[in-house]
């Protein structure tokens, strides 16, 4: 019989010996697998922060500590601009689930590395022990064993044969039937404790889950602008105070050419997200998806202004996008039940940014009952930020503290918040919470 616990390194007691091995055994087998094969510096990483949370230093597997440790970075190297160790922990968090999908059977030990953290989580498969199953089995001082004596033989008349036949069934019967109500309440027990456990996590998105086809996310659409090459080659000779002037036949356009490093991580973090929960979603640019390809799949789209979808099915809700009353002035976020609440960029782009924020909107089909999900931010970074809180179990659990009752069956909205130094983006904070 097993059970499954999962144990956050960072904030559990230590594991045992045995649960030690365990994971070292596993980390062997990821780090000897096709899936870390190709890459070096992935397993030396995933090595690095595993053997450190099994020793007890899980505490200092911080951003910066790791760019130290891992890729010779000086102590006080500039963690917003440098992204290697976002980036290659990225990688890491891809090929643990391409491992771990590739997996026939359970293994003893699984060993997770969450989005927006360094910190890995094991999750241990606990083997019950025949002492722990003998424990609640009858016990024989209870439930004395009959004994038959052979020592001297007896003739009995039929009144006394009458009367043992009839006692020794009756202690039969009584042994067997107090063993009987033991193995039923053990059943019972075994049930109960290994019937899954949902969390809010898994309330949010088991609509998703439970729908037959896969979901379909929907990325952002783009137009990228890039100089032909004679226009490069006067824009590259101009001297400093100079100017060219440039027509439309001196640029090219690119549609749908390019997918932007937040959107990449908000994508990673809800793909992730889904395998570990058995699916595995499909990942397409907004203007490529037709209705009647999408019929039946739930659609997860990621952006604002940029995606269609967030555009169509956001547009009257109580949290919304708009420019402005004149639909020319810097985006927001507006509260359709407060006009005189809303949010929007202290700065505008290309000046960096110090805070970005989000709206996520789970909705259902008055009709089919599908249900669309969308992750958008006023800019990039928010992004990035609704789809790493739709991926982490506590943002559900702080939701849920917030919503009414049943709020997992119904429409919902939560207003987000980010702080920015530099590209860095800090963990989003709960603005709002709407249910419907």
């Amino acid at each position: 019989m097993t059970s499954s616990l999962a144990q956050s390194s960072a904030h559990a007691s230590l594991p045992s010996r045995e649960q030690v091995d365990a994971a070292l055994d596993e980390l062997a087998r990821i780090l000897t697998s096709d899936s870390f094969s190709s890459s070096k510096r992935c397993r030396d990483f995933l090595e690095f922060v595993v053997k450190r949370a099994l020793a007890g230093d899980a505490d200092s597997l911080t951003e910066r500590f790791l760019g130290v440790e891992l890729f010779g970075r000086a102590v006080d190297y500039e963690t917003a601009t440098d992204s290697i160790v976002r980036v290659r922990a990225n990688d890491v968090r891809r090929r643990l689930a391409q491992y771990y999908s590739s997996q026939r059977s359970a293994t003893p030990v699984r060993i997770d590395l969450m989005a927006g953290g360094y910190i890995p989580e094991f999750h241990w498969k606990l083997q019950e022990t025949p002492a722990q199953l003998n424990a609640a089995l009858p016990s024989p001082i209870d439930h004395p064993p009959i004994t038959i004596q052979e020592d001297q033989p007896h003739i009995a008349t039929s009144e006394e044969s009458v009367g043992q036949n009839a006692k020794v069934p009756g202690r039969v019967r009584l042994f067997w039937g107090g063993g009987a109500v033991a193995l039923i309440a053990v059943a019972v027990w075994m049930t109960l404790a290994l019937r899954p456990h949902t969390t809010n996590f898994d309330r949010f998105w088991q609509p998703i889950l439970d729908a037959p086809p896969p979901p379909v996310v929907s990325l952002p659409t783009t137009d990228t602008f890039q100089f032909q090459p004679h226009a490069m080659q006067q824009f590259s000779r101009l001297k400093p105070g100079e100017s060219v002037s440039l027509g439309l036949g001196d640029v090219q356009i690119f549609h749908n050419w390019h997918v932007s490093l937040p959107v990449l991580q908000a994508t990673l973090s809800v793909t992730l997200a889904l395998e570990r929960k058995g699916k595995t979603p499909l990942v397409r640019q907004g203007t490529d998806l037709k209705m009647d390809e999408l019929r039946g799949h739930p659609i997860i789209a990621i952006g604002s202004f940029s995606n269609p979808w967030t555009q169509q099915n956001v547009a009257g809700l109580r949290f919304t996008f708009d420019r402005g009353d004149s639909d020319s002035g810097p985006p927001r976020i507006r509260d359709a039940f407060n006009p005189q609440r809303s949010w929007s960029l202290l700065r505008t782009y290309p000046e960096p940014q110090a805070k970005d924020y989000a709206i996520v909107t789970r909705t259902f089909d008055p009709v089919t009952h599908e249900p669309f999900l969308s992750l958008a931010g006023l800019h990039s970074f928010g992004n990035q930020i609704a789809g790493e809180f739709v991926s982490q179990e506590s943002s559900w659990n702080e939701v849920a503290a917030r919503a009414p009752a049943g709020w997992e069956k119904k429409n919902l909205q939560v207003v987000l918040e980010t702080n920015l130094v530099g590209t860095t983006t800090s963990s989003p904070k709960i603005v709002d919470v709407y249910v419907w």
